[in-house]
Protein backbone atom coordinates (compact mmCIF):
# COMPACT_ATOMS: atom_id res chain seq x y z
CA UNK A 1 0.00 0.00 0.00
CA UNK A 2 1.60 3.70 -0.77
CA UNK A 3 0.91 6.63 0.79
CA UNK A 4 -2.03 7.70 -1.53
CA UNK A 5 -3.98 4.45 -0.51
CA UNK A 6 -3.67 2.75 -4.16
CA UNK A 7 -2.39 -0.68 -3.79
CA UNK A 8 -3.26 -1.62 -7.62
CA UNK A 9 -1.11 1.27 -8.57
CA UNK A 10 1.96 0.67 -6.79
CA UNK A 11 1.53 -2.63 -7.37
CA UNK A 12 1.35 -2.55 -11.33
CA UNK A 13 4.65 0.30 -11.21
CA UNK A 14 6.69 -2.53 -9.00
CA UNK A 15 6.15 -5.47 -11.47
CA UNK A 16 6.51 -3.01 -14.95
CA UNK A 17 9.35 -0.08 -13.76
CA UNK A 18 11.65 -2.03 -11.04
CA UNK A 19 13.14 -4.33 -13.00
CA UNK A 20 14.56 -3.02 -15.75
CA UNK A 21 15.82 -6.36 -17.05
CA UNK A 22 12.81 -7.71 -17.01
CA UNK A 23 10.80 -4.95 -18.83
CA UNK A 24 13.89 -5.68 -21.86
CA UNK A 25 13.32 -8.87 -21.63
CA UNK A 26 9.42 -8.47 -22.21
CA UNK A 27 10.04 -5.78 -25.00
CA UNK A 28 12.68 -8.97 -26.93
CA UNK A 29 10.04 -11.51 -25.85
CA UNK A 30 6.92 -9.11 -27.77
CA UNK A 31 8.75 -8.76 -30.97
CA UNK A 32 10.20 -12.29 -30.97
CA UNK A 33 6.30 -13.31 -30.90
CA UNK A 34 5.29 -11.33 -33.25
CA UNK A 35 7.87 -13.04 -35.38
CA UNK A 36 6.99 -16.64 -34.44
CA UNK A 37 3.52 -16.15 -34.76
CA UNK A 38 3.37 -14.68 -37.95
CA UNK A 39 5.14 -17.57 -39.06
CA UNK A 40 5.93 -20.08 -36.85
CA UNK A 41 2.50 -20.96 -35.92
CA UNK A 42 2.09 -22.29 -39.15
CA UNK A 43 5.55 -24.56 -39.50
CA UNK A 44 3.77 -27.98 -39.37
CA UNK A 45 0.81 -26.98 -41.74
CA UNK A 46 3.32 -25.06 -44.49
CA UNK A 47 5.30 -28.49 -44.70
CA UNK A 48 1.94 -30.17 -45.15
CA UNK A 49 1.12 -27.84 -47.73
CA UNK A 50 4.29 -27.75 -49.40
CA UNK A 51 3.90 -31.76 -49.98
CA UNK A 52 5.40 -32.92 -46.50
CA UNK A 53 3.10 -35.82 -45.46
CA UNK A 54 1.76 -35.89 -41.99
CA UNK A 55 4.24 -39.03 -40.55
CA UNK A 56 6.60 -37.17 -42.08
CA UNK A 57 6.28 -33.85 -40.55
CA UNK A 58 6.26 -35.39 -37.00
CA UNK A 59 9.39 -37.87 -37.92
CA UNK A 60 10.80 -34.65 -38.82
CA UNK A 61 10.56 -32.90 -35.80
CA UNK A 62 11.48 -35.49 -33.67
CA UNK A 63 14.80 -35.69 -35.83
CA UNK A 64 15.09 -31.84 -35.27
CA UNK A 65 14.53 -32.20 -31.17
CA UNK A 66 17.42 -35.24 -31.67
CA UNK A 67 19.72 -33.16 -33.01
CA UNK A 68 18.98 -30.36 -30.77
CA UNK A 69 19.79 -33.07 -28.21
CA UNK A 70 23.12 -33.75 -29.07
CA UNK A 71 24.20 -30.24 -30.30
CA UNK A 72 23.43 -28.64 -27.11
CA UNK A 73 26.89 -29.18 -25.23
CA UNK A 74 27.73 -25.97 -27.89
CA UNK A 75 26.00 -23.53 -26.20
CA UNK A 76 28.19 -24.55 -22.65
CA UNK A 77 31.45 -23.95 -25.12
CA UNK A 78 30.24 -20.77 -26.35
CA UNK A 79 27.67 -18.82 -23.33
CA UNK A 80 31.20 -18.83 -21.49
CA UNK A 81 32.73 -17.05 -23.48
CA UNK A 82 30.32 -14.75 -25.34
CA UNK A 83 28.42 -14.26 -21.74
CA UNK A 84 24.67 -15.34 -21.89
CA UNK A 85 23.31 -12.19 -23.66
CA UNK A 86 25.58 -12.32 -26.46
CA UNK A 87 25.02 -15.81 -26.89
CA UNK A 88 21.30 -14.87 -26.78
CA UNK A 89 21.34 -12.06 -29.03
CA UNK A 90 23.52 -14.96 -31.96
CA UNK A 91 20.57 -17.30 -31.11
CA UNK A 92 17.90 -14.17 -31.53
CA UNK A 93 19.56 -13.99 -34.95
CA UNK A 94 19.81 -17.86 -36.09
CA UNK A 95 16.00 -17.81 -35.48
CA UNK A 96 15.74 -15.18 -38.07
CA UNK A 97 17.44 -17.58 -40.77
CA UNK A 98 14.97 -20.56 -39.53
CA UNK A 99 12.01 -18.38 -41.64
CA UNK A 100 13.42 -18.25 -45.30
CA UNK A 101 15.04 -22.29 -44.62
CA UNK A 102 11.31 -22.85 -44.08
CA UNK A 103 10.21 -21.13 -47.58
CA UNK A 104 12.56 -23.32 -49.73
CA UNK A 105 10.93 -26.70 -48.44
CA UNK A 106 9.27 -28.79 -50.86
CA UNK A 107 8.36 -32.09 -50.35
CA UNK A 108 10.94 -34.34 -48.43
CA UNK A 109 14.00 -33.55 -49.44
CA UNK A 110 17.28 -31.73 -48.88
CA UNK A 111 15.83 -28.58 -48.49
CA UNK A 112 13.28 -30.04 -45.42
CA UNK A 113 17.12 -31.73 -43.86
CA UNK A 114 18.28 -27.94 -44.15
CA UNK A 115 15.51 -26.28 -42.17
CA UNK A 116 15.49 -28.72 -39.75
CA UNK A 117 19.16 -28.18 -38.96
CA UNK A 118 18.78 -24.42 -38.82
CA UNK A 119 16.08 -24.86 -36.65
CA UNK A 120 17.65 -26.89 -34.06
CA UNK A 121 20.96 -24.93 -33.93
CA UNK A 122 18.99 -21.73 -33.71
CA UNK A 123 17.30 -23.16 -30.80
CA UNK A 124 19.83 -24.64 -28.83
CA UNK A 125 21.52 -21.26 -28.54
CA UNK A 126 18.15 -19.21 -28.14
CA UNK A 127 15.69 -20.90 -25.28
CA UNK A 128 18.80 -21.80 -23.38
CA UNK A 129 20.07 -18.73 -23.09
CA UNK A 130 16.52 -16.70 -22.74
CA UNK A 131 15.50 -19.06 -19.74
CA UNK A 132 18.86 -18.65 -18.26
CA UNK A 133 18.26 -14.83 -18.20
CA UNK A 134 14.82 -14.42 -17.21
CA UNK A 135 15.38 -16.84 -14.53
CA UNK A 136 18.25 -14.78 -13.06
CA UNK A 137 17.23 -11.43 -13.52
CA UNK A 138 13.18 -11.83 -12.56
CA UNK A 139 12.14 -11.68 -8.58
CA UNK A 140 11.17 -14.87 -7.03
CA UNK A 141 8.25 -13.09 -4.87
CA UNK A 142 6.71 -11.48 -8.00
CA UNK A 143 7.75 -14.52 -10.39
CA UNK A 144 3.72 -14.77 -11.09
CA UNK A 145 3.26 -11.27 -11.86
CA UNK A 146 5.87 -10.55 -13.94
CA UNK A 147 5.63 -14.14 -16.52
CA UNK A 148 1.82 -13.04 -16.35
CA UNK A 149 3.19 -9.06 -17.53
CA UNK A 150 5.33 -10.43 -19.84
CA UNK A 151 2.10 -12.66 -21.58
CA UNK A 152 -0.53 -9.31 -21.50
CA UNK A 153 3.18 -7.65 -23.17
CA UNK A 154 2.76 -10.25 -25.85
CA UNK A 155 -1.05 -10.61 -25.86
CA UNK A 156 -0.64 -7.75 -29.08
CA UNK A 157 2.46 -9.16 -30.80
CA UNK A 158 0.65 -12.86 -30.36
CA UNK A 159 -2.62 -11.76 -31.89
CA UNK A 160 -1.45 -9.60 -34.44
CA UNK A 161 1.11 -12.43 -35.60
CA UNK A 162 -0.86 -15.16 -36.83
CA UNK A 163 -3.56 -12.17 -38.65
CA UNK A 164 -0.84 -10.90 -40.57
CA UNK A 165 1.20 -14.09 -41.21
CA UNK A 166 -2.14 -15.66 -42.34
CA UNK A 167 -2.73 -13.11 -44.72
CA UNK A 168 0.43 -12.42 -45.85
CA UNK A 169 1.10 -15.99 -46.72
CA UNK A 170 -2.66 -16.51 -48.16
CA UNK A 171 -2.08 -13.28 -50.52
CA UNK A 172 2.05 -12.86 -51.15
CA UNK A 173 3.12 -16.39 -50.32
CA UNK A 174 5.97 -17.81 -48.44
CA UNK A 175 9.11 -15.42 -49.20
CA UNK A 176 7.24 -12.31 -48.32
CA UNK A 177 5.73 -13.67 -45.05
CA UNK A 178 8.51 -15.63 -44.36
CA UNK A 179 11.02 -12.52 -45.02
CA UNK A 180 8.90 -9.86 -42.86
CA UNK A 181 9.08 -12.83 -40.06
CA UNK A 182 12.76 -12.61 -40.39
CA UNK A 183 13.18 -9.03 -39.88
CA UNK A 184 11.09 -8.63 -37.15
CA UNK A 185 13.41 -11.71 -35.49
CA UNK A 186 16.28 -9.34 -35.98
CA UNK A 187 15.06 -6.59 -34.70
CA UNK A 188 14.40 -8.94 -31.49
CA UNK A 189 18.34 -7.95 -30.35
CA UNK A 190 17.81 -4.57 -30.01
CA UNK A 191 16.98 -4.78 -26.19
CA UNK A 192 18.90 -7.06 -25.65
CA UNK A 193 22.16 -4.65 -26.19
CA UNK A 194 20.79 -3.28 -22.89
CA UNK A 195 20.23 -6.77 -20.69
CA UNK A 196 22.52 -7.06 -17.67
CA UNK A 197 24.90 -10.01 -18.26
CA UNK A 198 24.26 -12.93 -15.81
CA UNK A 199 27.74 -14.55 -14.94
CA UNK A 200 28.10 -17.81 -16.39
CA UNK A 201 31.48 -19.89 -14.66
CA UNK A 202 33.60 -21.49 -17.38
CA UNK A 203 33.38 -24.79 -14.91
CA UNK A 204 30.20 -25.83 -13.66
CA UNK A 205 30.30 -25.19 -9.97
CA UNK A 206 29.38 -28.53 -7.43
CA UNK A 207 25.86 -29.26 -7.95
CA UNK A 208 25.12 -27.47 -10.86
CA UNK A 209 23.10 -30.50 -12.38
CA UNK A 210 22.00 -31.96 -9.52
CA UNK A 211 20.19 -28.69 -8.92
CA UNK A 212 18.49 -29.02 -12.71
CA UNK A 213 16.94 -32.17 -11.82
CA UNK A 214 13.64 -30.74 -11.12
CA UNK A 215 13.65 -28.27 -14.00
CA UNK A 216 14.91 -31.70 -16.48
CA UNK A 217 11.48 -33.59 -15.38
CA UNK A 218 9.33 -30.63 -15.23
CA UNK A 219 10.76 -29.76 -19.23
CA UNK A 220 9.99 -33.73 -20.05
CA UNK A 221 6.65 -33.46 -19.19
CA UNK A 222 5.73 -30.08 -20.75
CA UNK A 223 7.87 -31.21 -24.30
CA UNK A 224 5.88 -34.81 -24.03
CA UNK A 225 2.66 -32.67 -23.66
CA UNK A 226 3.50 -29.97 -26.32
CA UNK A 227 5.22 -31.66 -28.26
CA UNK A 228 3.08 -33.42 -30.67
CA UNK A 229 -0.26 -32.17 -29.43
CA UNK A 230 -0.26 -28.99 -30.32
CA UNK A 231 0.87 -29.31 -33.71
CA UNK A 232 -1.94 -32.19 -33.95
CA UNK A 233 -4.44 -29.77 -32.96
CA UNK A 234 -2.99 -26.78 -35.54
CA UNK A 235 -3.38 -29.69 -38.11
CA UNK A 236 -7.03 -30.22 -37.07
CA UNK A 237 -7.64 -26.23 -37.07
CA UNK A 238 -6.50 -26.15 -40.76
CA UNK A 239 -8.57 -28.63 -42.02
CA UNK A 240 -11.60 -27.53 -40.24
CA UNK A 241 -11.12 -24.33 -41.88
CA UNK A 242 -10.74 -25.03 -45.45
CA UNK A 243 -6.75 -25.39 -45.31
CA UNK A 244 -6.29 -21.34 -45.48
CA UNK A 245 -3.89 -19.91 -44.03
CA UNK A 246 -5.58 -16.83 -42.69
CA UNK A 247 -8.42 -18.54 -41.56
CA UNK A 248 -6.15 -20.08 -39.67
CA UNK A 249 -4.23 -17.20 -38.41
CA UNK A 250 -7.55 -15.31 -37.22
CA UNK A 251 -8.43 -18.24 -35.47
CA UNK A 252 -4.61 -18.19 -33.51
CA UNK A 253 -5.26 -14.72 -32.92
CA UNK A 254 -8.51 -14.89 -31.15
CA UNK A 255 -7.20 -17.66 -29.32
CA UNK A 256 -3.61 -16.01 -28.37
CA UNK A 257 -5.95 -12.99 -26.93
CA UNK A 258 -7.64 -15.10 -24.89
CA UNK A 259 -5.20 -17.22 -23.46
CA UNK A 260 -2.93 -14.19 -22.74
CA UNK A 261 -5.75 -12.49 -20.64
CA UNK A 262 -6.77 -15.40 -18.35
CA UNK A 263 -2.60 -16.45 -18.02
CA UNK A 264 -1.53 -12.44 -16.83
CA UNK A 265 -4.76 -13.11 -14.14
CA UNK A 266 -3.99 -16.14 -12.94
CA UNK A 267 -0.21 -15.40 -12.85
CA UNK A 268 -1.47 -12.55 -9.98
CA UNK A 269 -3.49 -15.41 -8.51
CA UNK A 270 -0.66 -17.38 -8.01
CA UNK A 271 1.17 -14.54 -6.48
CA UNK A 272 -1.33 -14.21 -4.64
CA UNK A 273 -0.39 -17.23 -2.19
CA UNK A 274 -2.89 -19.90 -3.98
CA UNK A 275 0.25 -21.63 -5.59
CA UNK A 276 -0.91 -25.33 -5.18
CA UNK A 277 -4.89 -24.47 -5.42
CA UNK A 278 -3.60 -22.71 -8.72
CA UNK A 279 -1.72 -25.55 -9.73
CA UNK A 280 -4.32 -28.84 -9.38
CA UNK A 281 -7.08 -26.55 -11.07
CA UNK A 282 -4.95 -26.10 -13.76
CA UNK A 283 -4.04 -29.84 -14.09
CA UNK A 284 -7.69 -30.84 -13.87
CA UNK A 285 -8.80 -27.97 -16.90
CA UNK A 286 -5.59 -29.37 -19.00
CA UNK A 287 -6.48 -32.49 -18.54
CA UNK A 288 -10.38 -31.47 -19.69
CA UNK A 289 -9.61 -29.55 -22.53
CA UNK A 290 -7.19 -32.35 -23.82
CA UNK A 291 -9.49 -35.30 -23.67
CA UNK A 292 -12.56 -32.41 -25.24
CA UNK A 293 -9.82 -31.67 -28.53
CA UNK A 294 -9.45 -35.82 -28.44
CA UNK A 295 -12.95 -36.33 -28.97
CA UNK A 296 -14.87 -33.41 -30.48
CA UNK A 297 -14.24 -34.22 -34.26
CA UNK A 298 -13.20 -31.62 -36.90
CA UNK A 299 -16.71 -29.61 -37.87
CA UNK A 300 -15.56 -25.55 -38.31
CA UNK A 301 -17.47 -24.23 -35.84
CA UNK A 302 -16.69 -27.17 -32.98
CA UNK A 303 -12.96 -26.55 -33.59
CA UNK A 304 -13.58 -22.57 -33.03
CA UNK A 305 -15.43 -22.73 -29.50
CA UNK A 306 -12.28 -25.46 -28.50
CA UNK A 307 -10.18 -23.75 -29.45
CA UNK A 308 -10.75 -20.37 -28.10
CA UNK A 309 -12.30 -22.31 -24.74
CA UNK A 310 -9.10 -24.23 -24.41
CA UNK A 311 -6.85 -21.12 -24.39
CA UNK A 312 -9.36 -19.28 -22.25
CA UNK A 313 -9.54 -21.84 -19.61
CA UNK A 314 -6.09 -23.18 -20.33
CA UNK A 315 -4.59 -19.58 -19.18
CA UNK A 316 -2.90 -21.30 -15.69
CA UNK A 317 -0.54 -23.58 -17.70
CA UNK A 318 2.47 -21.41 -18.07
CA UNK A 319 2.23 -19.64 -15.06
CA UNK A 320 1.58 -23.02 -13.29
CA UNK A 321 4.62 -24.41 -14.74
CA UNK A 322 7.01 -21.68 -15.53
CA UNK A 323 6.48 -19.71 -11.84
CA UNK A 324 8.03 -23.31 -10.28
CA UNK A 325 10.74 -23.90 -13.14
CA UNK A 326 12.39 -19.75 -12.81
CA UNK A 327 11.88 -20.31 -8.95
CA UNK A 328 13.88 -23.46 -8.92
CA UNK A 329 16.72 -21.64 -11.43
CA UNK A 330 16.96 -19.06 -9.27
CA UNK A 331 18.32 -20.97 -6.57
CA UNK A 332 20.48 -23.31 -8.62
CA UNK A 333 24.29 -22.77 -8.48
CA UNK A 334 24.64 -21.85 -12.56
CA UNK A 335 21.82 -20.49 -14.16
CA UNK A 336 22.76 -21.28 -17.66
CA UNK A 337 23.81 -24.94 -16.96
CA UNK A 338 20.28 -25.50 -14.94
CA UNK A 339 18.89 -24.24 -18.60
CA UNK A 340 20.98 -26.52 -20.21
CA UNK A 341 19.69 -29.88 -18.50
CA UNK A 342 16.10 -28.74 -18.72
CA UNK A 343 16.40 -28.10 -22.03
CA UNK A 344 17.08 -31.23 -22.87
CA UNK A 345 14.78 -32.62 -21.02
CA UNK A 346 12.36 -30.96 -23.26
CA UNK A 347 13.98 -32.40 -26.34
CA UNK A 348 13.46 -35.73 -24.56
CA UNK A 349 9.75 -35.22 -24.29
CA UNK A 350 9.16 -33.58 -27.45
CA UNK A 351 11.23 -36.50 -28.68
CA UNK A 352 9.38 -39.20 -27.66
CA UNK A 353 5.97 -37.74 -27.99
CA UNK A 354 6.57 -36.82 -32.10
CA UNK A 355 7.69 -40.74 -32.44
CA UNK A 356 4.87 -42.14 -30.85
CA UNK A 357 2.33 -39.57 -32.92
CA UNK A 358 4.17 -40.88 -35.96
CA UNK A 359 3.69 -44.28 -34.93
CA UNK A 360 -0.10 -43.50 -34.19
CA UNK A 361 -0.61 -42.27 -37.71
CA UNK A 362 1.31 -44.51 -39.50
CA UNK A 363 -1.27 -47.15 -38.49
CA UNK A 364 -3.95 -45.20 -39.98
CA UNK A 365 -5.28 -43.82 -36.67
CA UNK A 366 -6.84 -39.88 -37.24
CA UNK A 367 -4.94 -36.58 -35.43
CA UNK A 368 -7.13 -36.92 -32.54
CA UNK A 369 -5.30 -39.97 -31.27
CA UNK A 370 -2.48 -37.81 -30.79
CA UNK A 371 -3.56 -35.27 -28.81
CA UNK A 372 -4.92 -38.04 -26.37
CA UNK A 373 -1.12 -39.11 -26.22
CA UNK A 374 -0.20 -36.35 -23.99
CA UNK A 375 -3.00 -36.90 -21.29
CA UNK A 376 -1.27 -39.83 -19.57
CA UNK A 377 1.33 -37.16 -18.36
CA UNK A 378 -0.75 -34.36 -16.98
CA UNK A 379 -0.89 -36.24 -12.74
CA UNK A 380 2.89 -36.86 -13.17
CA UNK A 381 3.36 -32.93 -14.10
CA UNK A 382 0.90 -32.29 -11.24
CA UNK A 383 2.80 -34.50 -9.15
CA UNK A 384 6.14 -32.93 -9.98
CA UNK A 385 4.52 -29.54 -9.69
CA UNK A 386 3.10 -29.85 -6.45
CA UNK A 387 6.11 -30.86 -4.78
CA UNK A 388 8.02 -28.03 -6.32
CA UNK A 389 5.46 -25.85 -5.17
CA UNK A 390 5.46 -26.80 -1.51
CA UNK A 391 9.65 -26.86 -1.23
CA UNK A 392 10.10 -23.95 1.10
CA UNK A 393 12.51 -22.77 -1.82
CA UNK A 394 9.41 -21.72 -4.08
CA UNK A 395 6.71 -21.19 -1.52
CA UNK A 396 9.22 -17.94 0.10
CA UNK A 397 8.58 -15.88 -2.25
CA UNK A 398 4.87 -16.52 -2.79
CA UNK A 399 4.72 -15.74 1.04
CA UNK A 400 6.05 -12.99 0.50
CA UNK A 401 3.79 -11.60 -1.72
CA UNK A 402 0.83 -12.45 0.19
CA UNK A 403 2.18 -10.58 3.01
CA UNK A 404 2.60 -7.57 0.84
CA UNK A 405 -0.73 -7.88 -0.92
Amino acid sequence: MTGNGNPKKASWRTIFFDNRDVNLLTVHTALHKFAWGSSGVFFGVYLFHAGVPLVSIFLAFAAMYALRFVLRPLVLLVAPVLGTRWTLVCGTLMNAAQYPALALVHGVGLSLIQFCIVMAVSWVFYWTCYHAAFGALGDAHRRGSQVGARQVIGAAAAVLGPAVGGIMLTIFGPWVAFGAAAMVEAAAVVPLLWVSETPTERVAPPGAYRAARPGVQLFITDGWILGASVMAWTFIMYQSLGARFDALGGLQAIAALAGAVSGAVLGRFIDLGHTRRAMWINACLIGVILSVKSLCGNGPVVVIIVTVGATLFGGLYTPSLMIAFYNEAKSAPCQLRFQFAAEGGWDIGALCACLAAAAVLAVGAPLQAVIAIAIPMIPFQGWLLDRSYTSRRVLAGASAQAVNA
